[in-house]
């Protein structure tokens, strides 16, 4: 995926991208970080196509992403949104199901590999023993890893993650990155998430685009960008950069 001079604004006419550019590589997880309001979630929206920028485009898979029909983006690229609803009685399996519609046609039944991909999302995310509990019999973390499930059914090579460990603790945090982390190593997913925890994205991610006002300040490999100058001009937040053999690289703030 190739993000070529995009510039957004909403209704407002604030600009909220500008002449934003870069590249999602196959296979890694790319992950945007930023302040609040600096256009994590709109950039995620413009390249899922939600959004429509103002200039620019996006290119996926050497085709103009808004040339995309509908149904045949839902099979290329699948989302998890920041706020996800559904009917707290819906069982797993069913919220699950969801993510096939994009491969059906209207009212026709469930194939043989709609249920094959079904039972693999539920499998790979830990939920099939619990397929037929209901969405508000599960804990925070399980239910995250339903949407993700859904997102996994769609059999997608594309998977958007709009900040997935929000109001989760710590240990379920961990649980659903641990999960990303294998998607992409083990299935060769290209997975592009926003998270607020900087450690977390260093630790997570192949390549971070660091965003400030609507603008990207760096791109490229944690290890590479993350400086303590960089988080400075990004979030005016000083920070001590470490880098342990056991751990790798992290920060520690100190002050601002």
């Amino acid at each position: 995926m190739e993000i070529k001079d995009i510039s957004f604004a909403y209704s407002d006419n604030i600009m909220r991208l500008k002449n934003v550019n870069g590249k999602i590589n196959k296979g890694e997880i790319t992950t945007i970080i930023g302040p609040n309001g600096c256009g994590k979630s709109t950039l995620m929206s413009v390249l899922t196509n939600n959004n429509t920028p103002k200039q620019g485009s996006v290119v996926l898979d050497g085709k103009l992403l808004n040339s995309y029909k509908p149904k045949d983006l839902a099979k290329t690229v699948g989302v998890v949104y920041q706020k996800n609803v559904a009917p707290s009685d819906m069982t797993v399996e069913k919220l699950a199901q969801y993510g096939r519609l994009p491969h059906r046609s209207t009212f026709s039944p469930q194939s043989d590999r709609d249920a094959e991909m079904v039972k693999w999302a539920l499998e790979r995310t830990g939920l099939y023993d619990r397929r037929h509990k209901t969405i508000d019999t599960l804990s925070g973390g399980q239910q995250q890893r339903v949407w993700i499930a859904m997102a996994l059914a769609q059999d997608t090579p594309f998977l958007f993650l709009d900040e997935p460990t929000s109001n989760l603790d710590i240990y379920y945090q961990y649980e659903v990155l641990e999960l990303v982390k294998q998607l992409s190593e083990e299935h060769g997913l290209t997975i592009v998430m926003v998270l607020h925890d900087i450690n977390q994205a260093i630790q997570y991610s192949d390549s971070i685009i660091a965003m400030k006002k609507g603008s990207v300040v760096a791109h490229g490999h944690p290890n590479h960008i993350i400086t303590e100058q960089l988080i400075k001009e990004v979030y005016g937040v000083k920070v001590i950069v470490k880098e342990e053999k056991s751990v790798g690289k992290y920060i520690i703030p100190v002050g601002i």
